[in-house]
């Protein structure tokens, strides 16, 4: 229960910042904005204390904020303001920076989280130090202990941990000198990796010492922006093997994975927990800023179409274009939840 609780509440934190990204920067361009919501579908509970009405909604997977001006056609006449407070009587560029304020606000969520993680919680990192050596592998048998340090493998210095995982995978069968730091004394082990009985890769039996290391102010801003810049790249790789064949659609998760994701998560401690409530936050920024009918990023071509050629696309077309692209979404959800079921199912 803990896990859906969890999973609900970073849900709804993602779209109430994606959402109040449109609305802070549509407010400051001037104009009206009649509703505020959060969810889809039947309204839970209201709240107007001024000219925009805020929401809850029954469906907790996405937001709008209704703006007038912002329905081509007849349908949209109604929800039309005074002159001036349209949307659709700002400039080009300021359309543009409504349409793509949700996605920089979750980019924004994102370094934030990450930045907490490396500035205040820290980050779990695995030092040279053996903190166990697991008895009758192959570690033990050569007379490793815990405690020692490794300062060099077959002769070369290392400098982390990944090192020695990266050199015991090379040498399945094929011995590793180990030389390690055992109070004040140098001392070299011969270590022969074997296969895992149970995944097959090369195992010694050892496990390091993990320290948590904080990093300074700035130091750990970097490091946020680089870890959302590392999750933004990882998104176009996977989505140029998703579309050129080389990976199938069955590799997205929809909320019934996510979920599950989350419960994980949970279990590895708050770290862990905003660790990917950023990763999915920069997600969401990216996705709604693709050129899908129905997402920020439509309507940004939609724009960039109406710099060019100097009058907006027609509001029937738009409007159906949309409509088209809300149906394949629906339908695309309804078919990664199932394959979330089906693989937490087995």
């Amino acid at each position: 229960m803990s896990t859906v609780i969890i999973t609900i509440v970073m849900l709804g934190v993602l779209v109430l910042v994606h959402e109040l990204g449109h609305f802070l920067v549509a407010r400051r361009a001037g104009v009206l904005c009649h509703e505020f919501s959060i969810g889809f579908g039947p309204k839970l509970y209201s709240w107007k204390p001024g000219e925009t009405q805020f929401s809850l909604r029954a469906i907790p997977l996405g937001g709008y904020v209704l703006m007038a001006g912002e329905i081509p056609g007849e349908s949209g006449k109604e929800l039309m303001a005074e002159p001036g407070r349209n949307l659709n009587e700002k400039s080009v560029w300021t359309r543009m920076s409504i349409a793509a304020a949700g996605s920089f606000t979750n980019f924004l969520l994102a370094i934030v989280l990450f930045f907490i993680i490396f500035s205040l919680l820290g980050i779990p990192t695995p030092t040279l130090v053996l903190d166990h050596v697991e008895p009758g592998l192959p570690a033990d048998q050569a007379g490793l202990e815990a405690g020692d340090r490794v300062i060099a493998l077959n002769g070369e210095p290392v400098e982390s941990w990944m090192e020695v995982v990266f050199t015991v995978r090379d040498h399945l069968e094929t011995p590793v000198i180990f030389t390690v730091e055992r109070n004040n004394q140098i001392i070299e082990n011969e270590v022969v990796p074997q296969a895992d009985p149970d995944q097959g890769h090369p195992q010694v039996g050892i496990a390091s010492q993990v320290e948590t290391i904080r990093e300074p102010v700035l130091t750990a801003l970097w490091e946020a922006i680089k870890w959302t810049g590392e999750v933004l790249v990882l998104l176009v790789v996977t989505l140029t093997r998703m579309i050129t064949g080389r990976e199938g659609a069955d590799q997205l998760i929809g909320v019934v994975g996510m979920g599950a994701e989350v419960g994980r998560a949970a279990q590895m401690g708050l770290a862990n927990v905003l660790a990917l409530a950023g990763s999915i936050s920069a997600s969401l920024g990216f996705i709604n800023l693709l050129p899908i009918p129905a997402l920020d990023g439509s309507r940004l071509v939609y724009l960039v179409i109406e710099r060019i050629s100097g009058k907006p696309l027609d509001p029937e077309k738009e409007g159906l274009i949309n409509l088209i692209g809300f149906v394949l979404l629906i339908l695309l959800a309804i078919y990664v939840t199932f394959q979330d079921i089906t693989r937490l199912t087995g």
